[in-house]
């Protein structure tokens, strides 16, 4: 039986014809590649976008950008041209539309009004409009539209907390996750007020990471001063943190200030690494032949200087912890870690203060610097 392949052909013709008008996506690797199609799956692991060669599945890990909907029948908002004397009338067509849900108009005359002077449209309808056009912005998902109706809207509030709390929300809006649906924190945002809420959170985890970044970088933090310092930087932030947040400051203080803990352990357990090697490896070795001269002296006292340096800066770290959290009312940042970490560390770093015992070394000795000319005993 002759076989027809006008079906299967005219299939093939209505596929590509279907593909032609649906919504599309771009999706940018990290390695620089594009594929451009229909997104058809998305999980936490993977992306799966048709494309006109294809379907392809790209690993999470690897997408650098997704832009969605290259579309030209996808709504947009774009100011409709309003005469100042039908600006009453047009504000309350924006009304009527929103009220539908006919977003995509309702912005576009909002955006319009907002375009006119101050004289033709006062103030307290811009503030209104505002909200409004912000909530028509996130529900065609545009959240680059939003971010700039919250900046916009920054400049006609009153009060710098207020001004600052609507940035916070357009920052928010622009590291908006257009990965996996359009998000903030992990949560869907479709209108105002909405935003706001969640932009709250976002921006006080935000300061909190950035709190503890501050503990995690600080450096030199045996030093009783600089580790002070710090902890006021820290304690900056999570204050800042507070007009966003009211009361986050003194819930999360030990959460943050426990950087400069782990950061103080670290370093105290660092320092009793290297010194137990070099301990072994040279300091001990040397201080036998110390006396042998001039030369062997320096050298010596060469590396007894680094090695007491870094033992002692361990150990004053530790020391400089137990006061600086009660200075900072964060008890638990140096109690919590004191039976099970910083006790160990302490008594090991006190052990270090001595030689290693070896063959012809009279008696338990405390490593100090060779007095030159000294002799052998």
């Amino acid at each position: 039986m002759k076989k027809s392949y006008g079906c299967a052909a005219a299939g093939v013709w209505m596929l590509a014809v279907v593909a032609a008008t649906v919504p599309a996506a771009t999706i940018v690797t990290t390695s620089n590649q594009t594929f451009i199609g229909k997104i058809v799956e998305e999980t936490p692991q993977h992306v799966v976008i048709k494309t006109d060669s294809g379907t392809v599945t790209v690993p999470l890990i690897t997408i650098a950008t997704i832009q969605r909907d290259i579309n030209p029948k996808a709504p947009k908002i774009v100011p409709t041209r309003i005469q100042p004397a039908d600006a009453p009338k047009a504000f309350e067509q924006a009304k009527a539309a929103v009220v539908k849900g006919d977003w995509a108009r309702a912005g576009c005359i909002l955006a319009g009004l907002l375009e006119l002077p101050a004289t033709t449209f006062p103030h307290q309808n811009r503030l209104a409009a505002t909200a409004a056009l912000a909530t028509c912005h996130l529900q065609i998902k545009d959240s680059k539209g939003a971010a700039k109706t919250f900046t916009q809207r920054a400049s006609l509030v009153v009060g710098e907390g207020n001004k600052q709390r609507l940035l916070a929300t357009a920052e928010a809006l622009e590291n908006a996750d257009t990965m996996m649906g359009f998000t903030i924190d992990g949560k869907t945002v479709s209108s105002y007020d909405e935003a706001i809420t969640i932009a709250m959170g976002w921006k006080t985890k935000k300061l909190l990471a950035e709190a503890k970044e501050i503990g995690a970088k600080a450096t030199d933090l045996n030093d009783a001063n600089k580790l002070e310092s710090a902890g006021k930087r820290i304690i900056a932030k999570l204050n800042e943190a507070d007009l966003y947040s009211p009361g986050f400051s003194v819930v999360n203080r030990e959460a943050a200030l426990v950087s400069l803990a782990d950061n103080i352990i670290q370093a105290a357990g660092k320092a009793v690494e290297t010194c137990t090697a070099e301990r072994n490896a040279n300091i001990s070795r040397y201080w036998k032949t110390s006396a042998s001269g001039l030369k062997a002296a320096l050298v010596y006292n060469n590396y007894a200087t680094q090695y007491l340096e870094r033992r002692m800066a361990g150990e004053n770290g530790l020391k400089n912890l137990k006061t600086f959290a009660t200075k900072f009312k964060a008890p638990g940042i140096y109690a919590k870690r004191a039976p099970k970490e910083i006790a160990p560390l302490l008594k090991k770093l006190d052990e270090l203060q001595y030689h290693a015992m070896m063959p012809g070394m009279p008696q338990r000795l405390r490593i100090t610097l060779r007095r030159i000319g000294s002799q052998f005993k």
